[in-house]
């Protein structure tokens, strides 16, 4: 238990005596307690080094006892009176300033942060005698009923709050993530005992990067889901930082959670039913941060009444409505509402440096900056400072300069997927034959669906489990439990089911790319139709199911970290460039019963479009299975995924070509806004990094991958507004035959990096350039896409890279088509047969 004495200190002339911090907070006096000391003696010692002032303890004003989760804290609060005539001892470890009650009141923000204003102005109405301490000790029950109403006990138990702590679990938030936040708290408000008010909220939210037009209604939330008005507590600022981390899943109990805070967001009338101006609001909310705003106010009118009539409730719409029709996803969007920019936080512990304290004391952890604004706030308690009070460490951590660039914390990405929820991977989960995630904390559960598989490994039926009520094939034992509990609304539960619904709009696309697939023989009714083509059918019907297939990938894409974090078994495809076919032969041998019933995952590393003729075709495919199944289906950014690129392509004329010129420009628009969202990069089972390009200069992110995160989700024009996320998706290794003598003069002065010559824009990396990048980031290889090979692959760089290009007869060339498996700790690649 971290235990601290503070005393608040009233002169002769009735003034207090307070500590002015470095950044001109007025705090009350405080000191830790070391090992041998009890409240009382550090109370004295404050007064005596860190104030440097005489003067009698009088009593106890206030006891607080704070639990959450695995911390605790005892904070007792002392009433003083300065000795008449008293010199300044010594000379003060803290600046102090005498302020009195009107000066108090004028900084009452400050003060109130830390406990209350009228904790220091009323502190002799409520006076308890020393020998509490002893009850507090004893047990004695006589004595606990004298404080009552001063000790704060707050919910420790994890059954008492298991769905907050279930919350903070999935969404990765540990001991060292709300540290930080903790930390900051109290930088802020003086002690995490205190509340932090509205203004105080403003402050930290706009260092974030969060909009201060919606800090009043994002404080309201705070406050009511936390359950702690009128003021907001430090695990309430943990619970909602946490909910609106863009890292955070949108799925299972984050998923309620969120959905929470969103409700009392929106709900500006307080009702706790929202109106249809509220409602209309987030559906106004969502269009805009998915980039697809309605074109003008009618349309937009007519979609937010649609979504209003779905609720059915003409005189408002409760919670627990609200969290049934999100959880059977029958309104959408809500994983792009309430959310920060960038992750307020870092997710691993810094690595351990020549910066590391030697101290007994510990380093927190600190609030992560955004790349434009934000704050850096990093906490050391063994550095003596204006705010430091003992040498265990200063009663308020403090704020220093921002660390150089090179102490960056290397940053633990998100876990893939959003809705359903995947397996978080913790450290030390790793099996040793896989590297895989590990279950020992984890239950399985019955699938409520079973399928009918063809010889051929096509599926040819779907049933739910409950579809079987009264026959052998379930029990009594079952209907009574698994099915029972199925039919409760979940975030968890649909889409499994949903993956085989042949009445979704995802279904549809795909069954519309089998016919596309197949040829039709003439049979007399003028059906025939070549294989690969659309034949007779209605192709504004097609593109308005791909708008709204892109729609609602936006949403998905959106949700997921930019350098995305999986586990063995996947399978990586390179460039598919247009070339269906070769993506339906990927199919027939890899996933031919679905993605659902396939062990593996799959990753793709981008130009899913341009030069070949189907490149429509190649996205309508991945966006649909990627709806279906958002943890199996992973797409990442190529340099193909870009307007500018395609424009000096074919995509666009491509879709121009088959859908109009007026219909066929927003199918290209509505594809590039998923492109937009789309992730950069990933890592496999915490070894391979994945990228379509290459690795990206050092002088970028000091070479460092968790830097990729940083970038911003939307990026339509990622060569003017993200360099990072140029490279990753431009850059080559430099080949053999290109070295020279000139060429390696300018990489040894350059880390290993070149300007790339071939392609005009980005560099190209060296063997040492690479080996640099895996050594510092703890990788053992790099997979990327990006240029054809002829064997569909290539090893390069010592072993340690390897290229893949999944495309065969690119261009009219001779190639092969290839993709890698990743698996049992082996790399194989897999050449495609495509004759």
């Amino acid at each position: 238990m971290d235990c601290q004495a503070q005393v608040l200190i009233k002169g002769a002339e009735g003034k207090w005596l307070l500590v002015e911090s470095a950044s001109g907070r007025l705090l009350v006096p405080g000191s830790r307690l070391r090992e041998t000391e009890d409240f009382i003696a550090a109370a004295q010692r404050c007064l005596l080094e860190d104030v440097g002032v005489s003067a009698e303890i009088k009593g106890i004003s206030k006891m607080v006892h704070t639990s959450h989760r695995k911390c605790s804290k005892m904070t007792v609060v002392f009433v003083a009176d300065e000795a008449p005539g008293t010199q300044i001892l010594g000379t003060p470890r803290c600046k102090t300033r005498w302020c009195t009650e009107e000066e108090i009141k004028a900084f009452s923000n400050f003060v109130l942060d830390q406990h209350d204003s009228k904790l220091v102005l009323e502190a002799y109405e409520h006076v308890h005698p020393l020998s509490l301490l002893e009850s507090q000790a004893e047990g004695g029950e006589k004595r606990r009923r004298e404080s009552e109403g001063m000790v704060i006990e707050r919910p420790t138990s994890r059954h008492e709050r298991p769905l907050e702590d279930q919350l903070l679990e999935q969404a990765g938030y540990k001991k060292y993530e709300l540290e930080q936040i903790s930390a900051e708290f109290c930088s802020l408000c003086g002690s995490s005992d205190g509340t932090m008010g509205k203004a105080t909220f403003t402050t930290l939210m706009n260092q974030l990067g969060y909009p201060e037009r919606q800090c009043d209604d994002s404080y309201r939330a705070f406050v009511n889901v936390s359950k702690s008005p009128p003021s907001l507590s430090l695990w309430g600022l943990q619970l909602g930082l946490c909910a609106m981390d863009p890292l955070t899943p949108h799925g299972d109990i984050c998923a309620q959670f969120r959905c929470q805070y969103i409700f009392e967001f929106y709900n500006v009338s307080g009702t706790g039913r929202l109106s249809y101006p509220e409602l209309r609001r987030m559906y106004v909310d969502i269009c805009e941060a998915k980039g697809m705003s309605a074109k003008d106010q009618e349309l937009l009118e007519e979609r937010a009444q649609e979504n209003w009539r779905l609720f059915e409730s003409p005189d408002g719409i409760f919670l627990s409505a609200f969290l049934t029709f999100v959880g059977q996803l029958k309104f959408r969007g809500t994983s792009v509402l309430f959310r920060l920019k960038h992750s307020p936080i870092r997710r691993e512990p810094p690595l351990p440096g020549p910066q590391s304290s030697s101290s007994s004391s510990t380093n927190v952890g600190h609030l992560k900056k955004p790349p434009r604004g934000g704050l850096d706030v990093i906490r050391d308690e063994g550095v003596e400072g204006e705010d430091q009070m003992d040498t265990g460490g200063p009663v308020v951590d403090h704020l220093k300069k921002p660390a150089a660039s090179g102490s960056r914390i290397l940053q633990k990405a998100s876990t893939v997927g959003s809705i359903p929820s995947s397996v978080m991977c913790e450290e030390g989960d790793e099996d040793p034959l896989r590297g895989s995630v590990g279950f020992d904390n984890k239950e399985y559960s019955i699938a409520t669906h079973f399928v009918k598989v063809h010889r051929s490994g096509v599926v040819a039926d779907v049933m739910t489990l409950w579809d079987l009520a009264g026959t052998e094939a379930v029990s009594g034992s079952t209907l009574e439990s698994i099915l029972s509990h199925s039919n409760k609304p979940g975030f968890d539960r649909l889409p499994s089911i949903n993956a085989f619904d042949k009445k979704s709009k995802s279904k549809e696309m795909l069954s519309g790319l089998r016919y596309f697939e197949h040829m039709l023989k003439d049979d007399g009714r003028g059906c025939a139709k070549a294989a690969f083509s659309w034949g007779a059918v209605d192709m504004a019907s097609v593109a308005r199911c791909f708008i709204e297939l892109c729609f609602k990938a936006i949403d998905v894409f959106a949700s997921e970290p930019r350098l995305l974090e999986m586990s063995s078994p996947v399978y990586v495809l390179g460039d598919i460039h247009g070339n269906f076919r070769d993506l339906s032969c990927f199919e027939k041998v890899l996933w031919r019963m679905g993605p659902v019933l396939t062990p593996a995952k799959f990753l793709f590393l981008g130009d899913y479009v341009d030069r070949g003729k189907h490149g429509f075709e190649v996205v309508a495919y991945l966006f649909a299975q990627k709806l279906l199944t958002p943890s199996k289906f992973m797409l990442i950014r190529g340099n193909h995924e870009i307007r500018v690129v395609q424009e000096s392509f074919t995509y666009k004329w491509e879709c121009v070509e088959k859908f109009g010129e007026q219909l066929g420009m927003e199918v290209w628009e509505a594809t590039n806004k998923v492109f937009d969202v789309l992730p950069l990069a990933a890592v496999i089972d915490k070894k391979i990094f994945c990228v379509h390009g290459g690795i990206p200069h050092p002088d970028l992110c000091e070479g460092l991958i968790s830097s990729i995160n940083d970038i911003p989700t939307n990026l339509p024009n990622p060569m003017e507004s993200n360099l990072l996320a140029w490279e990753v998706m431009w850059n080559d290794p430099i080949r053999q035959d290109d070295m020279d003598a000139s060429i390696e003069e300018q990489l040894a002065i350059n880390d290993g990096f070149i300007d790339n010559f071939a392609r005009g824009t980005a560099h190209m990396f060296s063997a040492e350039a690479l080996n640099d990048f895996l050594k510092k980031n703890d990788l053992s290889h790099v997979i990327r896409a990006h240029e054809m090979k002829a064997a569909g692959f290539q090893i390069q760089q010592h072993g340690r890279l390897l290229t893949v290009f999944s495309s065969s007869l690119y261009c009219g060339a001779s190639n092969e088509a290839a993709c890698v498996l990743v698996d049992n700790l082996k790399i194989r690649t897999i050449r495609l047969d495509t004759t």
